[in-house]
């Protein structure tokens, strides 16, 4: 196999090169194009505001299945919404959540 000898050209180089990177930008955007769920479904109305959107994303995250994360995302309006399910909560829940520097919004 050419690929593993010392002696490559500067055109093997260049086409594994253009292959890694095209990979990679497909990884990268792939993401961003993905359809979002519909929001237009939401559950019922709560009576003290506007009624929430429909949270189709779950996992427990016990074994015994005493929690549940639900979640769901809003491309357009670059919101994310997350609710915590407990069936019995005896003792406090921490919930921590960390993202990359400097994409705060000022």
């Amino acid at each position: 196999m050419r690929l593993l000898s010392k002696d490559l050209r500067l055109q093997d180089v260049t086409l594994i090169y253009v292959i890694l990177l095209t990979a990679l930008v497909v990884l990268l955007v792939a993401p961003y194009h993905a359809s979002s769920p519909s929001l237009s479904s939401p559950s019922s109305p709560s009576p003290d505001g506007p009624s929430r959107p429909s949270l189709p994303y779950h996992i427990p995250l016990d074994p015994a299945g005493q929690l549940e994360l639900f979640w769901n995302i809003s491309y357009a309006k670059q919101e994310v919404y997350m609710e915590l399910r407990a069936k019995e909560l005896s003792h406090g829940v921490l919930l921590g959540m960390s993202g990359p520097r400097g994409t705060h919004r000022r």
